[in-house]
């Protein structure tokens, strides 16, 4: 069993820390969200893993990485999708990724991709701390010091309306900032800023813009379909939108055709777009397009997710 590696570094007061999880190959948006949050000499940059490895720019990604993790304040750390090991790497690459820690504990923070199950870190496994999902509700703990994650999209922790923001547990101490950037619709990737221990963030998301064609109301946020528990069954097929129930609460929510999926196994997943979630907006208001279907848009405003009339 291999053991969680550690690096203990001391960060500045005065000075930010950035923190971004899960960019996952994506080195257009990881360059643009540096820049928009102004990334300097004089922050610290923390990377939460999963650096390279499902978007188009894999390659191009970590190369980019490692020559900013030559700054002494930057700063990465491995995730689960960095134990991948493709041909295109190089001796050096593969030798970079090896020397990566699992853990990086600040004075008041701990620096995590998936989580950890205790602060004793001599006593953690590495693959359990790589990959630790839904951390923050599964497991039931407690922190002294908050534990910034990435891995788990936040997504999976909104229950009714959608959001791709960072989540802060303050009674747990878990902070999680993975926005689902490459893995989910809508996903967006997010820059988590600390600075005098108060929190703020960024985000970007590649997506195109949408001017809103008529007033909408705030309407719906009775729920939103998780990862674990996305599997809804067929109530009424439709020609443009069906009836579907979810299994997990017995919610019944309209949604269009094509917006879920079938599953090697039969059962039919509605994550992403399971919601009854109508965004409240202004006619002329400018949002982001994630997928336009028949009769309405899936859109995000400010991080939140939701349908659009059309």
């Amino acid at each position: 069993m291999k053991m969680a590696k550690i690096q203990c570094i001391t960060i500045p007061k005065d000075k930010r820390i950035i923190c971004i999880s899960d960019i996952h190959g994506n080195l257009d948006l990881f360059i643009e969200l540096l820049e928009k949050v102004n990334f300097t000499d004089d922050d610290t940059l923390i990377l939460l893993g999963d650096l390279f490895m499902r978007g188009k720019q894999c390659h191009e990604t970590l190369k980019y990485i490692i020559g900013l993790s030559e700054k002494d304040n930057v700063y990465a750390i491995m995730g689960n999708w960095d134990m991948a090991r493709p041909e295109y790497l190089t001796v050096d690459e593969i030798q970079w990724l090896e020397a990566l820690p699992q853990i990086i504990e600040a004075q008041d923070y701990i620096f995590v991709h998936g989580g950890v199950s205790s602060e004793d870190f001599r006593t953690l496994e590495a693959y359990g701390c790589m990959k630790n999902d839904n951390f923050m509700e599964r497991q039931g703990l407690s922190f002294s010091k908050y534990v910034v994650t990435g891995h788990w999209p936040t997504n999976n922790y909104c229950h009714k309306i959608p959001c791709r923001n960072p989540v802060v547990n303050e009674d747990k101490k878990i902070i999680a900032i993975d926005g689902g950037n490459v893995i989910n619709n809508g996903g967006q990737l997010n820059a988590f800023i600390i600075l005098n221990n108060k929190f703020s963030y960024d985000y970007v998301d590649g997506l195109s813009s949408y001017i809103v064609e008529k007033t909408q109301v705030e309407r719906g946020g009775s729920i939103n379909i998780t990862w674990e528990d996305r599997f809804v069954e067929l109530v009424d097929e439709g020609d443009s939108e069906s009836l579907y129930r979810h299994l997990g609460t017995g919610a019944e929510l309209l949604l269009p055709n094509g917006s879920v999926w079938e599953e090697n196994d039969g059962r039919i997943s509605a994550s992403s777009f399971g919601t009854d979630y109508y965004l409240p907006l202004d006619e002329g208001e400018t949002v982001s397009i994630v997928k336009r279907f028949e009769k309405r848009l899936y859109v995000k405003k400010n991080g939140l997710c939701g349908w659009v009339e059309i």
